[in-house]
């Protein structure tokens, strides 16, 4: 008896990053849950994947990656190399990730026999893109969009603030973390960066940039600092800002309670989120989600996190954490010290956080809803 012909999604995603994140953790779950139905999964960087970000992205056995280096506009190149990877899959489904909707993709998609074209809209909102509408011709261009997917519902509501896809053709499944994954060995993060084993470590992960809110968070540790001095400011992640910042910190007279990490490899095994008893997230402009935050979340933190975009999704006032205006330093120092001064309070919000990551953000659980909406 002849065996069906396998299906197959075809992901465009943004740049092949150095390190498994989280794309690629939703993508290596997607690609296992999607073979349980008879369906393959080719995932369209704008970068080669290599080392261990290709062993991890392969090993489900049905992933085949490919390169189309220009994702974004409107231009001659790119819709040729895009034309060319559809006529070299045939998929049966279009998944994009990259820029914003407004795109060729889901119109030559429709004409070159993609039975659904889907957008994954994880975009955070600057202040510039905050109040666009979409024009009469953008609406036009979009009409062959199946169906827009939202990472939070505030990510919808500027989905439908903006009228470039229908309130009628988004829906919000809520981006994910792996619950169960290696925290790994605190000491050995603590040993590696030299951070005494006597100062509790209050921990933002992110790039070094202004939308990020360090300058925020180092006059927030003045602050902490000033009152008390058994806590280290560790940061997480590297950027253009790291030297304006790390000269901040030493004007401050902050340094020796300030800790520079860089970007760490592996995060999740590194030991950082075991090692730390709060987090922070001082995000300036509208986060569309953040994953950190979720990962921090997973690992049983209270967190005091900026109000802004769907930061307070993730984290519920009083809850799991505590959230403050995106400028106000001093609410953020506020937070920190009724932390720092409670263990009974910080092991409260840190087991809320674990509770609402396993119930909202669960890897497991909001990849099989994607494979319901790809698979229909």
């Amino acid at each position: 008896m002849a065996t069906s012909k396998r299906k197959r999604v075809l992901f465009l995603a943004a740049l092949a990053a150095n390190r498994v994140g989280g794309i690629e953790s939703f993508a290596a779950e997607l690609a296992r849950q999607l073979d349980r139905k008879g369906w393959d999964l080719t995932i369209c960087y704008q970068t080669e994947a290599k080392g261990d970000v290709r062993e991890f992205l392969l090993e489900p056995g049905n992933v085949t990656l490919d390169v189309q280096k220009i994702q974004e506009g409107l231009g001659l190149e790119n819709t040729l190399e895009y034309i060319k990877l559809v006529l070299r899959y045939r998929p049966e489904v279009l998944l994009y990730t990259l820029g914003g909707p407004v795109r060729l993709w889901p119109l030559l998609g429709s004409l070159l026999g993609v039975r659904r074209r889907i957008y994954y809209d994880q975009t955070s909102r600057s202040a510039a893109r905050y109040n666009y509408r979409a024009s009469s011709k953008v609406q036009m261009l979009m009409k062959p969009l199946t169906e827009a997917i939202c990472a939070t519902a505030f990510v919808k509501a500027c989905s439908d603030r903006e009228q470039i896809v229908p309130a009628s053709k988004s829906r919000v499944i809520y981006s994910a973390v792996d619950n169960h994954r290696d925290l790994g060995d605190a000491p050995a993060f603590r040993e590696k960066y030299a951070i005494p084993a006597n100062r509790r470590i209050v921990l933002q992960v992110s790039w070094l940039v202004p939308e990020k809110g360090i300058d925020v968070a180092l006059r927030a540790a003045k602050r902490v600092l000033d009152e008390q001095r058994d806590l280290q400011f560790v940061f997480c992640g590297d950027g253009a800002g790291r030297e304006v910042y790390a000269t901040m910190a030493s004007e401050f007279g902050i340094t020796d309670h300030v800790t520079w990490c860089g970007q760490v490899q592996d995060l999740s095994a590194s030991g950082a989120w075991a090692a730390a008893a709060i987090q922070i997230q001082c995000s300036q402009w509208h986060e569309a989600f953040c994953l950190a935050v979720a990962e921090g979340m997973s690992a049983g933190l209270p967190v005091v996190a900026s109000r802004i975009g769907g930061l307070p999704e993730l984290v519920e006032d009083g809850l799991n954490g505590f959230v403050f205006e995106p400028k106000d330093d001093g609410a953020l120092a506020a937070g920190i010290l009724k932390l720092a001064g409670d263990e009974a309070l910080r092991t409260r919000m840190g087991a809320a956080g674990r509770e609402r990551a396993l119930q909202n953000h669960d890897l497991p659980r909001n990849v099989a809803a994607w494979v319901d909406v790809l698979v229909a």
